[in-house]
Formats: C-alpha cells, structure tokens, sequence
C-alpha cells in the first residue's frame, strides 16, 4: 500500500491565502429558482435527495417523518410518501426503477424499494450507519460505506451483500470512476484519502493530508482527472489532480460545506454551507477555478440533489420558525 504526503503545512497555509484572496466578496450567483416544492408541514429534518433523471421524481429522506418523500416533478407540490423508519442514505436505480435507501432500524439496515408499486423488495441488514449508497455504472454492483470503516458490495439486481471492503475507519463519502476502476474515500478520522481497486476489491492507496483536517463530501470530476474534497478545519476545498496523485488547488467556502456537485459539462462545482450560502466556481482550461457568485440559501441546514442533465439544483429546507419545510429548485439561465 503506498502513503502519498502532499505540500508542506507552510505551503499549504500560503497556497490558501493566494487563493482565497480576491475571493471574499460575494456577488449574485447565476442559477435561477423555478419552482418550490411543500414538504410535510412537520419535517424538522431532512436527509439525503435523490433525483430520478429519466422518470422525473425527485426523493427526500424524512428521518422525523419515517418516510422518503416523492414528487413527480414537475407535477403536484404534494409528494407521496414512503414508509421507511429513519431513512438516511437514498441511492436511485434507473432501472428497474428502485430506491435503495439505509437506514437506522435494527441496528442498520438497506432498504430496496419498487418505486412504481411502492413496496418493499428486499431487506440487508447488519448494515449499521449507512452514510452513503453509490452504483458502479459499469457493473451490477452497489456500494455502499457503513459502520466503523468497511464499504459494503452488493448485487444490483439479487440485492445480495457479497461481501465487505475493509477501511482504517469510518468513511464520510465515496465517488466511483465511470471509466476506471476507482473508488475514492474520505476518512475524517485518519485524516486521509482512500483508495479503492474495485477490480482487486481493496484499498490500494492511502493519502494522507497536511494542513487541513476533517475531509468529508467528495466530487469527481474523471474526464477532467479532478477530485473536489470539503474540509472542516479550515473550511474549504481541496482540489486534487488524480493523474499525478497530488493537491493543485484550495478554493474557501464561508462556513462547512454540506453540499457538494460538480458538473463536468459546464465545468461548474457547486457548495452549498453551513452558513446558508452557495458558492459557484467555474473551471477554465488552464485549471484555475474562477468565483461566479454566491447564492442566498433558506436555511443552514440544507441537502440538496443535482440533475447535471437539465442543469437543475433541489435544495431542502427542514421547518424553522415561521418559514415551512420545502425544496427550492435552481436552474442556470438560458
């Protein structure tokens, strides 16, 4: 197993404050809202979203509600709900049209649901704290991070658990090459990237960072060769080239970033923070990453989806004070 170690501390904080400066001041994002969608007038928490590109549903996990809420966008404002206790992680499968959603009943588990009848197929279970549910497009195979450091494998079409990939620790998120053969991981408590051969089914790499603390959500860009990693001390993003396997570029975000999309065909990533904003860079050619502008979130505490098809961003809001549960939905001008 190799250990990659990247630029010194000094260098880190400096490549930081070259980035971050002339950065500061915010200016109007360019997406748009278009729509609003009503969540359950009680939701005081929202989970994971899920967006059916091909169908047009659009899925939120309700952990308060025991359910996953769906819309058929953009039809109703009043979704249809799915009894699942204490949804989190939501994963959706084109086809045959399933949901695949973790869970925190019985000390853990993975859900499969048809969406069209809306019935239970299949039940995994040992499966405790369920982060986050991936599809190698390649395969039949799910993936999915779980328990204290172990990334579960599972047949996309039987729903069989056919084994586990063994981690230092707990993962925070995972992306999959479309193309090759890897998978990345984030691990907040070893403070390192992961990563794993789905060929050999192991972890093959382990990069360890300097500077910065709590790796967390992850982006990948493959056609690009860039891997977006949100931090939590300081916040932001580090940009890290998967070709030579190195750290190029840090971008700030005000606030902890729990949301995070890129999108390959505008050259656009996203983050939407803590503190209750969106931050939109552009990608240039030359590698850099420009600031577009800021957007003015509902809440700080926001889940959001992307539809990199039609350019569309969902954004969930649980209830707070006088301002109801809802999803508003952005799209990049014409």
């Amino acid at each position: 197993m190799k250990t990659l170690r990247s630029l010194s501390a000094t260098a880190v904080l400096a490549l930081w404050a070259v980035n971050a400066w002339g950065q500061t001041a915010p200016r109007p994002a360019e997406l748009e809202e278009v729509g609003t969608l009503s969540l359950p007038a009680r939701t005081t928490e929202v989970g994971e979203v899920a967006v059916d590109t091909a169908g047009a549903r659009l899925f939120v996990a309700l952990p308060d509600q025991d359910s996953v809420a769906v819309w058929d966008v953009p039809g109703g404002s009043a979704p249809r709900q799915l009894s699942v206790p204490r949804p989190r992680a939501l994963w959706y499968e084109e086809r045959p049209k399933l949901l695949y959603v973790g869970t925190d009943a019985s000390g853990g588990q993975i859900k499969i649901l048809d969406v069209e009848t809306e019935r239970p197929l299949k039940t995994i279970g040992r499966l405790p704290d369920v982060v986050r549910i991936r599809r190698d497009l390649s395969s039949f195979r799910i993936y999915a991070a779980y328990g204290e450091g172990a990334l579960a494998v599972i047949h996309a079409d039987t729903g069989v658990h056919t084994l586990s990939i063994l981690l230092p620790d707990r993962a925070a998120d995972l992306v999959l090459e479309r193309v090759g053969s890897r998978i990345f991981v984030s691990l907040p408590r070893s403070n390192a990237l992961a990563m794993v051969d789905r060929l050999t089914r192991e972890m093959s790499a382990l990069w360890k960072l300097e500077g910065v603390s709590g790796p967390g959500l992850l982006a990948l860009d493959e056609e690009g060769a860039r891997l977006y990693v949100a931090c939590e001390s300081p916040t932001g993003i580090l940009v890290w080239d998967t070709q030579k396997i190195r750290e190029v570029l840090r971008l700030p975000t005000n606030g902890s970033v729990r949301w995070l999309f890129v999108d390959p065909a505008r050259r656009r990533l996203v983050a939407g923070t803590d503190a209750g904003e969106a931050r939109v860079w552009q990608a240039g050619e030359d590698g850099r990453h420009t600031l577009r502008g800021t957007l003015p979130l509902v809440s700080r505490r926001t889940t959001a989806a992307y539809d990199g098809r039609t350019g569309t961003l969902y954004v969930a809001a649980p209830r707070e004070r006088h301002r109801p549960a809802d999803v508003r939905l952005y799209r990049w001008p014409q």
